[in-house]
């Protein structure tokens, strides 16, 4: 039988062998070209900066957690050493998924995959979580190992909504997106696809999370996903009807349920958030609130937040020296944490304080850069999120200890001690440098560029 009549039951054991990858997973062309371009070239600058910042972190936490690790463990390293390896932990994943091409993670598996393991974590944190000392159950635990769930649902949030926003506008893009001729048909159906489908999906998530209660993370989910879908070419009709559907049915919901709810229902959810309504209160309490006897807050409700303050200003322009601080002295209950910015300047002063805040800016410039060169809404999106999930942070941990918004119990990015939110901060980056990498848009030569100017 001639070679060109053969059937495809009749090809050798060999030639099914060398038969192409089936459809479950393909490989964009454009992705082929960019791994092509970029397969040697490593963003050795964003490497660098966030070595720099690890072990400037590492440095500062072990001068501010010594007292609490010596009084608790008898070993003043203590806090360092289970940092340490959990970094180490973080900088192998951050650089494995540097080298992996960013378009294996825009498939739909790992958007299924990631959104199941975001709902999973979160009712499961609901149900058997420990840590509601701290005001919410944040911690579960496997075995001897004990892990913040919601670290890990941020960035799998992030690689969700990515690959959602990729494929819907790739189906729109192939006409394979039904689109009703009717102008108000079809701005109702692109406001669905666009906003309301992935936002109540997210919601599911971001309720289960709030019923923890975990306002914190509850706020920061919001906040990347909005900062992702900006830059996930939405169109800006589509946010409008979204918008006014997603407030629409939120009223007509929120006072349903609200009427509807019984008064015991509504005394436990207030009483479920009588931290949250605390933070606020102090937040808001001035120098005058001490004299009103109105005024339920006591000196010990205020010593946090005001020994934090103490601590920033007792600095000066200098510090007093690395190590020497005194409010790390149980006068700032857990330092190594949410107030470690407050311990760092007192030992720094002004001038140390400026050089770390500095050094954010330095790497939020690298990571914009990217962003900037980001090819494709999948790419773009994810390092976006990524992003502004490392600086969203920064400014809330920051913003708390100046006392610009109420506490939030938000660390500080690879400077706070926690190994979940250390070793998920790395894989965001990690996944930041493969789109520097591998999702990038080739540079363009200068005939190309005024080839497309003349036109």
């Amino acid at each position: 039988m001639p070679q060109e009549k053969r059937s495809k039951n009749q090809m050798t054991d060999i030639e099914k062998l060398i038969e192409p990858m089936g459809e479950a997973f393909t490989i964009p062309e454009e992705a082929k070209v960019h791994t092509d371009m970029n397969l040697n070239t490593v963003n050795i600058p964003m490497l660098l900066m966030v070595f720099v910042m690890i072990v400037f972190g590492l440095v500062v936490l072990y001068s501010v957690s010594g007292p609490d690790a010596y009084g608790l463990y008898h070993d003043s390293a203590h806090f360092l050493k289970r940092q340490i390896i959990q970094t180490v932990i973080g900088l192998v994943g951050c650089i494995v998924i540097s080298f992996i091409p960013i378009w294996v993670f825009s498939q739909k598996w790992v958007m299924v995959g990631a959104y199941g393991l975001s709902l999973a974590l979160a009712f499961w944190t609901l149900a058997v979580g420990v840590g509601s000392e701290h005001g919410a159950t944040r911690w579960v635990n496997i075995g001897p190992i004990q892990f913040q769930s919601s670290e890990v649902i941020k960035v799998a949030l992030i690689v969700a909504f990515a690959c959602y926003r990729a494929a819907a506008d790739k189906a729109r893009r192939s006409g394979k997106l039904p689109i009703p001729k009717n102008p108000r048909r079809r701005n109702f159906v692109c406001a669905m696809v666009d906003i309301v489908i992935p936002v109540i999906f997210i919601l599911i998530v971001d309720v289960v999370i709030i019923m923890q209660p975990h306002v914190s993370c509850f706020i920061i989910i919001g906040v990347i996903i909005f900062i992702s879908a900006l830059v996930s070419e939405i169109p800006l009709r589509s946010w409008i009807v979204g918008i006014g559907l997603m407030l629409g049915a939120a009223i007509v919901f929120g006072g349903f349920i609200f009427a509807l709810m019984p008064a015991e229902g509504r005394d436990r959810i207030l009483k479920n958030y009588s931290h949250v309504f605390k933070r606020i209160a102090i937040f808001r309490q001035g120098d005058d609130d001490e004299e009103d006897p109105d005024n339920t807050l006591t000196k010990d409700d205020t010593r946090q937040i005001d020994n934090a303050h103490n601590a920033l200003g007792s600095g000066g322009m200098w510090g007093v020296g690395l190590g020497n601080s005194r409010s790390k002295y149980n006068y700032v209950a857990e330092a190594q944490n949410d107030y470690i910015f407050s311990i760092y300047v007192e030992e720094t002063g002004f001038v140390g304080g400026l050089i770390l805040m500095s050094m954010y800016m330095i790497m939020f410039i690298m990571c914009v850069k990217v962003i900037l060169r980001a090819d494709g809404v999948f790419a773009r999106t994810v390092a976006t999120g990524c992003t502004a999930l490392i600086f969203v942070e920064v400014l809330m941990n920051i913003s708390v200890e100046l006392q610009v918004i109420p506490a939030t119990g938000v660390t500080l990015p690879f400077m706070s001690y926690g190994g979940t939110a250390q070793i998920m901060l790395l894989a965001a980056y990690g996944l930041i440098l493969s789109v520097s990498k591998y999702g990038k848009r080739p540079k363009e030569t200068r005939s190309k560029q005024l080839s497309k100017r003349a036109a």
